[in-house]
Protein backbone atom coordinates (compact mmCIF):
# COMPACT_ATOMS: atom_id res chain seq x y z
CA UNK A 1 0.00 0.00 0.00
CA UNK A 2 1.22 3.48 -0.86
CA UNK A 3 1.16 6.02 1.95
CA UNK A 4 1.21 9.82 1.78
CA UNK A 5 1.65 12.55 4.38
CA UNK A 6 -0.47 15.53 3.34
CA UNK A 7 -1.07 18.96 4.88
CA UNK A 8 -4.68 20.06 4.27
CA UNK A 9 -6.32 23.49 4.19
CA UNK A 10 -3.02 25.06 3.23
CA UNK A 11 -0.70 25.44 0.25
CA UNK A 12 2.43 25.55 2.42
CA UNK A 13 4.13 22.46 3.80
CA UNK A 14 4.27 22.01 7.57
CA UNK A 15 1.18 24.16 8.13
CA UNK A 16 -2.54 23.36 8.07
CA UNK A 17 -3.83 20.02 9.30
CA UNK A 18 -1.72 16.90 8.67
CA UNK A 19 -3.42 13.77 7.37
CA UNK A 20 -2.20 10.37 6.31
CA UNK A 21 -3.59 8.91 3.09
CA UNK A 22 -3.27 5.18 2.45
CA UNK A 23 -4.14 3.94 -1.04
CA UNK A 24 -5.44 0.54 -2.11
CA UNK A 25 -6.64 -0.53 1.33
CA UNK A 26 -8.99 -3.15 -0.12
CA UNK A 27 -8.71 -6.49 1.66
CA UNK A 28 -7.41 -5.09 4.94
CA UNK A 29 -9.49 -5.85 8.03
CA UNK A 30 -10.50 -3.28 10.64
CA UNK A 31 -7.79 -4.37 13.08
CA UNK A 32 -5.10 -3.71 10.46
CA UNK A 33 -6.55 -0.30 9.61
CA UNK A 34 -6.66 0.73 13.25
CA UNK A 35 -3.10 -0.50 13.80
CA UNK A 36 -1.86 1.67 10.94
CA UNK A 37 -3.70 4.70 12.32
CA UNK A 38 -2.16 4.09 15.75
CA UNK A 39 1.32 3.81 14.26
CA UNK A 40 0.94 7.25 12.69
CA UNK A 41 -1.05 8.79 15.54
CA UNK A 42 0.17 12.33 14.76
CA UNK A 43 -2.36 12.52 11.92
CA UNK A 44 -5.79 11.12 11.17
CA UNK A 45 -5.71 8.51 8.43
CA UNK A 46 -7.87 8.24 5.32
CA UNK A 47 -7.94 4.78 3.74
CA UNK A 48 -8.90 4.70 0.06
CA UNK A 49 -10.88 1.77 -1.34
CA UNK A 50 -12.27 0.97 -4.77
CA UNK A 51 -15.96 1.67 -5.33
CA UNK A 52 -18.26 -1.30 -4.72
CA UNK A 53 -21.46 0.10 -6.25
CA UNK A 54 -22.46 2.25 -9.21
CA UNK A 55 -23.65 5.18 -7.08
CA UNK A 56 -20.15 6.30 -6.10
CA UNK A 57 -16.63 6.57 -7.53
CA UNK A 58 -14.43 5.95 -4.48
CA UNK A 59 -14.77 4.76 -0.89
CA UNK A 60 -12.99 6.33 2.08
CA UNK A 61 -12.75 5.24 5.70
CA UNK A 62 -11.27 7.43 8.42
CA UNK A 63 -9.42 6.35 11.55
CA UNK A 64 -7.70 8.17 14.38
CA UNK A 65 -5.52 6.50 17.01
CA UNK A 66 -8.56 5.36 18.99
CA UNK A 67 -11.40 4.53 16.62
CA UNK A 68 -13.04 4.94 13.23
CA UNK A 69 -14.73 8.26 12.44
CA UNK A 70 -17.69 8.47 10.02
CA UNK A 71 -16.25 11.47 8.18
CA UNK A 72 -13.20 13.74 8.45
CA UNK A 73 -13.10 16.94 6.41
CA UNK A 74 -9.39 17.65 6.22
CA UNK A 75 -8.62 14.01 5.46
CA UNK A 76 -11.12 14.12 2.59
CA UNK A 77 -9.33 17.13 1.12
CA UNK A 78 -5.98 15.37 1.60
CA UNK A 79 -7.13 12.13 -0.03
CA UNK A 80 -8.49 13.85 -3.12
CA UNK A 81 -5.32 15.92 -3.45
CA UNK A 82 -3.40 12.64 -3.69
CA UNK A 83 -5.88 11.11 -6.15
CA UNK A 84 -5.64 14.20 -8.36
CA UNK A 85 -1.83 14.20 -8.26
CA UNK A 86 -1.72 10.54 -9.31
CA UNK A 87 -4.34 10.96 -12.02
CA UNK A 88 -6.79 8.64 -10.26
CA UNK A 89 -9.48 11.27 -10.51
CA UNK A 90 -9.87 14.41 -12.60
CA UNK A 91 -11.19 17.92 -11.98
CA UNK A 92 -14.94 18.14 -11.67
CA UNK A 93 -17.09 16.02 -9.38
CA UNK A 94 -16.13 12.74 -7.70
CA UNK A 95 -18.72 10.86 -5.64
CA UNK A 96 -17.28 9.68 -2.33
CA UNK A 97 -18.81 7.02 -0.10
CA UNK A 98 -17.92 7.19 3.59
CA UNK A 99 -19.55 6.79 6.98
CA UNK A 100 -22.05 9.62 6.55
CA UNK A 101 -23.20 8.47 3.11
CA UNK A 102 -22.32 9.66 -0.39
CA UNK A 103 -21.07 13.20 -0.90
CA UNK A 104 -19.84 15.08 -3.93
CA UNK A 105 -16.20 16.17 -3.81
CA UNK A 106 -15.35 18.73 -6.47
CA UNK A 107 -11.97 19.91 -7.71
CA UNK A 108 -11.14 22.92 -9.81
CA UNK A 109 -7.98 24.79 -10.79
CA UNK A 110 -7.84 28.46 -9.82
CA UNK A 111 -5.28 30.98 -11.04
CA UNK A 112 -3.43 32.78 -8.26
CA UNK A 113 -0.60 35.30 -8.22
CA UNK A 114 1.80 32.53 -7.22
CA UNK A 115 0.48 30.25 -9.97
CA UNK A 116 -2.39 27.81 -10.41
CA UNK A 117 -3.70 25.87 -7.42
CA UNK A 118 -6.27 23.11 -7.13
CA UNK A 119 -9.13 23.77 -4.78
CA UNK A 120 -11.03 20.77 -3.40
CA UNK A 121 -14.60 21.24 -2.18
CA UNK A 122 -17.09 18.89 -0.54
CA UNK A 123 -20.79 19.39 0.06
CA UNK A 124 -22.51 18.49 3.31
CA UNK A 125 -26.17 18.59 4.19
CA UNK A 126 -27.08 20.82 7.11
CA UNK A 127 -25.91 19.67 10.55
CA UNK A 128 -28.38 19.42 13.41
CA UNK A 129 -28.23 22.07 16.12
CA UNK A 130 -29.26 21.39 19.70
CA UNK A 131 -31.01 23.98 21.83
CA UNK A 132 -28.71 26.59 23.39
CA UNK A 133 -26.67 25.31 26.30
CA UNK A 134 -27.82 26.60 29.70
CA UNK A 135 -25.63 29.52 30.70
CA UNK A 136 -24.56 27.83 33.93
CA UNK A 137 -23.26 24.90 31.88
CA UNK A 138 -21.53 27.28 29.46
CA UNK A 139 -19.73 28.83 32.44
CA UNK A 140 -18.45 25.38 33.43
CA UNK A 141 -17.12 24.89 29.89
CA UNK A 142 -15.50 28.34 29.96
CA UNK A 143 -13.84 27.52 33.27
CA UNK A 144 -12.46 24.28 31.81
CA UNK A 145 -11.05 26.32 28.92
CA UNK A 146 -9.64 28.89 31.38
CA UNK A 147 -11.72 31.45 29.55
CA UNK A 148 -13.10 34.29 31.71
CA UNK A 149 -16.88 34.61 31.53
CA UNK A 150 -16.47 38.22 30.37
CA UNK A 151 -14.85 36.94 27.18
CA UNK A 152 -17.87 34.89 26.11
CA UNK A 153 -20.07 36.41 23.42
CA UNK A 154 -22.81 38.55 24.95
CA UNK A 155 -25.58 37.41 22.59
CA UNK A 156 -24.69 34.17 20.80
CA UNK A 157 -25.11 31.07 23.00
CA UNK A 158 -23.04 27.90 23.08
CA UNK A 159 -24.73 25.08 21.16
CA UNK A 160 -23.94 21.50 20.18
CA UNK A 161 -23.94 20.68 16.46
CA UNK A 162 -24.16 17.15 15.11
CA UNK A 163 -23.16 15.77 11.72
CA UNK A 164 -21.51 12.35 11.92
CA UNK A 165 -19.71 13.63 15.00
CA UNK A 166 -20.64 16.26 17.58
CA UNK A 167 -19.02 19.53 18.60
CA UNK A 168 -19.92 22.14 21.18
CA UNK A 169 -19.65 25.54 19.48
CA UNK A 170 -18.52 28.19 21.96
CA UNK A 171 -18.66 31.81 20.66
CA UNK A 172 -16.36 34.40 22.20
CA UNK A 173 -16.35 38.17 21.90
CA UNK A 174 -12.94 38.73 20.28
CA UNK A 175 -10.57 36.47 18.34
CA UNK A 176 -7.64 37.83 20.34
CA UNK A 177 -8.97 35.93 23.36
CA UNK A 178 -8.10 32.66 21.60
CA UNK A 179 -4.47 33.22 22.54
CA UNK A 180 -5.37 32.92 26.22
CA UNK A 181 -7.32 29.66 26.04
CA UNK A 182 -5.55 26.94 28.06
CA UNK A 183 -7.81 23.91 28.51
CA UNK A 184 -7.95 21.46 31.37
CA UNK A 185 -8.27 18.39 29.16
CA UNK A 186 -9.45 16.03 31.90
CA UNK A 187 -12.31 18.37 32.73
CA UNK A 188 -13.15 18.85 29.05
CA UNK A 189 -13.28 15.09 28.56
CA UNK A 190 -15.70 14.73 31.48
CA UNK A 191 -17.86 17.60 30.24
CA UNK A 192 -17.92 16.17 26.74
CA UNK A 193 -19.13 12.83 28.05
CA UNK A 194 -21.81 14.56 30.14
CA UNK A 195 -23.04 16.75 27.29
CA UNK A 196 -22.67 14.29 24.43
CA UNK A 197 -20.08 16.40 22.62
CA UNK A 198 -16.90 14.87 21.17
CA UNK A 199 -15.13 18.20 20.84
CA UNK A 200 -15.15 21.90 21.73
CA UNK A 201 -14.98 24.49 18.93
CA UNK A 202 -14.20 27.96 20.28
CA UNK A 203 -14.67 30.75 17.71
CA UNK A 204 -15.00 34.47 17.11
CA UNK A 205 -16.81 36.20 14.23
CA UNK A 206 -15.17 39.16 12.52
CA UNK A 207 -16.24 41.54 9.77
CA UNK A 208 -14.23 43.55 7.26
CA UNK A 209 -16.74 45.76 5.45
CA UNK A 210 -19.35 43.25 4.25
CA UNK A 211 -17.09 40.21 4.44
CA UNK A 212 -17.29 37.72 7.30
CA UNK A 213 -14.33 35.74 8.59
CA UNK A 214 -13.89 33.63 11.68
CA UNK A 215 -11.00 32.48 13.79
CA UNK A 216 -11.21 29.40 15.96
CA UNK A 217 -9.57 26.67 17.99
CA UNK A 218 -10.84 23.11 18.48
CA UNK A 219 -10.14 20.66 21.29
CA UNK A 220 -11.09 16.96 21.09
CA UNK A 221 -9.41 15.16 24.02
CA UNK A 222 -12.06 12.41 23.97
CA UNK A 223 -10.82 11.46 20.49
CA UNK A 224 -7.18 11.53 21.52
CA UNK A 225 -6.70 14.93 19.85
CA UNK A 226 -5.89 17.64 22.34
CA UNK A 227 -6.08 20.35 19.67
CA UNK A 228 -7.03 19.96 16.03
CA UNK A 229 -5.18 22.42 13.75
CA UNK A 230 -7.83 23.02 11.05
CA UNK A 231 -11.20 21.30 10.83
CA UNK A 232 -13.46 21.22 7.79
CA UNK A 233 -16.39 19.40 9.37
CA UNK A 234 -16.54 21.83 12.30
CA UNK A 235 -16.72 24.76 9.90
CA UNK A 236 -19.77 23.20 8.26
CA UNK A 237 -21.33 23.06 11.73
CA UNK A 238 -20.29 26.66 12.33
CA UNK A 239 -21.92 27.77 9.07
CA UNK A 240 -25.23 26.25 10.14
CA UNK A 241 -24.94 27.92 13.53
CA UNK A 242 -24.13 31.36 12.12
CA UNK A 243 -26.99 31.10 9.63
CA UNK A 244 -29.41 30.11 12.39
CA UNK A 245 -28.49 33.13 14.55
CA UNK A 246 -28.71 35.57 11.62
CA UNK A 247 -25.05 36.44 11.09
CA UNK A 248 -25.35 36.64 7.29
CA UNK A 249 -26.91 39.36 5.15
CA UNK A 250 -29.00 38.73 2.04
CA UNK A 251 -25.94 38.88 -0.22
CA UNK A 252 -23.40 37.35 2.15
CA UNK A 253 -23.30 33.57 1.86
CA UNK A 254 -19.57 32.89 2.23
CA UNK A 255 -16.90 33.27 4.87
CA UNK A 256 -13.28 32.32 5.46
CA UNK A 257 -12.41 30.28 8.54
CA UNK A 258 -8.95 30.77 10.02
CA UNK A 259 -7.59 28.16 12.41
CA UNK A 260 -4.33 26.70 13.67
CA UNK A 261 -2.50 29.99 14.22
CA UNK A 262 -1.91 29.38 17.93
CA UNK A 263 -0.39 25.98 17.04
CA UNK A 264 1.97 27.50 14.44
CA UNK A 265 0.06 25.48 11.80
CA UNK A 266 -2.12 28.15 10.18
CA UNK A 267 -4.75 27.09 7.70
CA UNK A 268 -7.83 28.47 6.01
CA UNK A 269 -11.19 26.92 5.24
CA UNK A 270 -13.43 28.42 2.55
CA UNK A 271 -17.09 28.10 3.47
CA UNK A 272 -20.04 28.62 1.15
CA UNK A 273 -23.68 28.38 2.16
CA UNK A 274 -26.17 26.82 -0.26
CA UNK A 275 -29.49 28.64 0.13
CA UNK A 276 -32.81 27.68 -1.42
CA UNK A 277 -35.94 29.78 -0.92
CA UNK A 278 -34.51 31.43 2.12
CA UNK A 279 -33.43 28.20 3.82
CA UNK A 280 -29.98 26.73 4.30
CA UNK A 281 -29.91 23.32 2.61
CA UNK A 282 -26.18 22.52 2.44
CA UNK A 283 -22.71 23.81 3.28
CA UNK A 284 -19.73 23.66 0.91
CA UNK A 285 -16.26 23.36 2.49
CA UNK A 286 -13.21 24.03 0.31
CA UNK A 287 -9.47 24.23 0.62
CA UNK A 288 -6.13 23.30 -0.85
CA UNK A 289 -3.61 20.66 0.20
CA UNK A 290 0.05 19.87 -0.31
CA UNK A 291 1.80 16.49 -0.27
CA UNK A 292 4.70 16.46 2.20
CA UNK A 293 6.05 12.93 1.71
CA UNK A 294 5.20 9.56 0.22
CA UNK A 295 6.32 5.99 0.59
CA UNK A 296 5.28 2.35 0.70
CA UNK A 297 3.77 0.68 3.73
CA UNK A 298 5.50 -2.63 4.42
CA UNK A 299 3.05 -5.41 5.28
Amino acid sequence: MRIFQVDAFTSTRFTGNPALVVLDADGQNDAALLSIAREFSHAETAFVFAANAVDHDVRLRFFNARKEAPFVGHSTVAAHAVLLTLGRRSVGICRQHSGTGIIEVGAQVEQRAAGPETVIEFRQTVPELDAPLPFKTTLRVAEALKLPATQLHEVMPARIARKGSSRLLVPIADHRYLEQVSPNFDTLTSLGSELGAEGFFVFAVNRDSDEVWTESRMFCPALGIQEDPVSGNAHAMLAAYLWDVGQFGKKSTTFMGRQGYQMKRPGQVRVRLEIDRGSLIAVHIAGTAVIVSEGTLAL
